[in-house]
């Protein structure tokens, strides 16, 4: 069964190949970039559902090029690092990447994390419009978990990458409970981790610049020193009824 077309930009032949060829095993449609400029070309193509980059390339910046397509489409982006590249995934991330995976990785893993993603973006075919959905309610925000999404007090959509989208709702799950870094880390990721990742210090400050921009109270999500971060409102947990015909809403720009 099909199961997304992913395009893949590693200037690797040996690599490139070795990982195409495990994904199309697997069921994945996969076109093949070796360069940015080859890059720049195949990801206008609207049937790729999820770019899986490497951020060095012989004729491209990784994260420029992240960077570019970033500020013209919202599709789903895990980067490709060296092991020693931390300065990379924290830039990454701040760009709006997914998801990172370190050299050298477990093809299952890449595989994995894919189809987490997917499943997240655009696994919405069984849920698209059910009828229930359940929602935290905060704030003048609705979260909505059941279909992955966001809406503002005019029930605008805000777009979230998955990981922010992971993070508030751990926040709203754990109201006024000051959660540290490491729980973030273990709620949000389920995935090892060093305790020198930033990745959760740039997904809040990603997060607060979104909910500020919806008109959320700038002291909404609050630094607990010494210990962490602490959604600041009361949390309401309903479920609505009719809510995937609600929730097709105009979204927000994400670069906005």
């Amino acid at each position: 069964m099909q199961q997304g077309t992913i395009l893949l930009v590693e200037d690797d032949a040996a690599i490139r190949e070795l990982v195409a060829s495990y994904l199309r095993a697997e069921g994945f449609r996969v076109e093949e970039a070796p360069t940015g400029a080859a890059a720049r070309v195949r990801i206008q193509d609207p049937t790729i559902d999820l770019l899986v980059l490497d951020i060095r390339l012989p004729d491209a910046d990784g994260i420029d090029l992240m960077r570019e397509i970033r500020q013209n489409l919202s599709i789903p982006i895990i980067i490709i690092t060296g092991n020693d590249s931390a300065m990379d995934r924290v830039l990454g991330l701040e760009l709006g990447a997914d998801d990172y995976i370190c050299k050298p990785f477990e093809l299952r893993e890449l595989k994995a994390r894919i189809r987490s993603i997917l499943r997240r973006v655009h696994g919405l075919a069984g849920i698209e419009l059910a009828d229930t959905a359940e929602v935290l309610t905060f704030a003048g925000l609705q979260l909505d978990i059941t279909h992955r999404r966001l809406l503002d007090n005019s029930g605008v959509e805000i777009l979230l990458t998955g990981g922010e989208h992971e993070l508030l709702r751990v926040l709203a799950e754990h109201p006024k409970r000051p959660l540290s870094r490491d729980q973030l880390l273990d709620l949000t990721r389920s995935r090892e981790w060093t305790p020198f990742d930033r990745s959760i210090d740039v997904l809040i400050g990603r997060l607060r610049s979104k909910l500020k921009a919806a008109g959320a109270p700038a002291t909404l999500v609050k630094t607990v020193r010494n210990v962490g971060y602490l959604l600041a409102a009361e949390v309401v947990r309903r479920r609505v009824v009719g809510a995937g015909r609600e929730l097709e809403r105009d979204r927000r720009n994400p670069a906005a």
